[in-house]
């Protein structure tokens, strides 16, 4: 008994659906208030805001159809300079690499606040920075009979005791004074014989670690003669010329403990042995003294 029934209600349905609706409440071809629909709320433009016709936001066309007044930027605020770009995290731990941007262009606007108006770098990298040299040792160069021969300052070398050839290099260079730094009790007639055959001067000072004071007053007293010149600086080992080479630069020239200990080690200084070390604390207590 049910069952037809609702085989009979299901059919009702299925012929209702395809004859469709004809009440004018879902007709869209009927003008005027729809009261099925519910009533939405009204939407207020701002104060301001011009309503067109129609409810239209959109403000009228200017008279002949010129189209759309065009908006004022200049009463905009000036657009804010985009900031540098900075590097994406890295996801492995690791620093992000760093982004270099190029260096502004001399002259340029964005160089203004670098370089002032009056003085422009030279160059886009800018003027050669000059560094200053160390200071250099003398040159040793070989010259026949005269081992060790070290040109020291204009007007005046250094080196070893001259061999016979040695003294002929002398002369050919224009030498006037050999100044021999000797040993105490040394015999120089030999030495002065040979020498002032060729028209060489020989000048005798005794240099010991007990009369470093008396024979460094000397050997600045023949550098210091204009008359004397040019003058070649002798001894048989290098040791009494590096002393007294060492105590002239740090008095007479008033150079620094490094630069003449530099320039005094080309010249023969040393500290090695009993006589090294004896010359050593003879200087130390030299220059203490003073």
């Amino acid at each position: 008994m049910i069952r037809p029934i609702l085989l009979s209600a299901v059919a009702s349905g299925a012929l209702l659906g395809a004859a469709g609706c004809r009440h004018k409440c879902c007709r869209s071809d009927v003008a005027g208030p729809r009261p099925y629909l519910p009533a939405g709320p009204t939407y207020i433009p701002p104060a301001g805001i011009p309503v067109g016709p129609g409810g239209s936001f959109l403000p009228p066309a200017a008279p002949g159809g010129a189209g759309l007044p065009q908006p004022d930027f200049g009463s905009l605020p000036p657009a804010a300079p985009s900031p540098a770009p900075s590097p994406a995290p890295s996801s492995s731990g690791r620093p992000a690499p760093e982004i270099l941007l190029p260096d502004p262009v001399p002259g340029g606007p964005s160089s203004r606040s670098q370089y002032p108006a009056t003085a422009a770098p030279a160059g886009v990298l800018g003027a050669p920075v000059k560094t200053p040299e160390p200071p250099l040792a003398a040159t040793t160069t070989a010259v026949g009979g005269l081992p060790g021969f070290t040109k020291v300052k204009d007007g005046v070398a250094s080196g070893r005791k001259p061999a016979l050839d040695g003294f002929d290099a002398l002369k050919r260079m224009g030498t006037r004074t050999v100044v021999y730094l000797h040993p105490a009790g040394a015999d120089l007639a030999a030495l002065r014989d040979v020498a002032e055959k060729r028209g060489l001067q020989v000048v005798g000072i005794e240099t010991t670690p007990e009369k470093l004071a008396t024979a460094a007053a000397a050997f600045d007293a023949v550098l210091a003669d204009r008359s004397a010149g040019p003058v070649y600086v002798a001894d048989d080992t290098g040791l009494r010329a590096g002393a007294l080479w060492y105590v002239h630069f740090r008095v007479a020239e008033q150079q620094s403990d490094e630069v003449a200990r530099i320039r005094a080690r080309a010249l023969g200084l040393t500290d090695a042995g009993d006589e090294g070390g004896a010359f050593a604390a003879a200087i130390r207590q030299y220059l203490a003294a003073r």
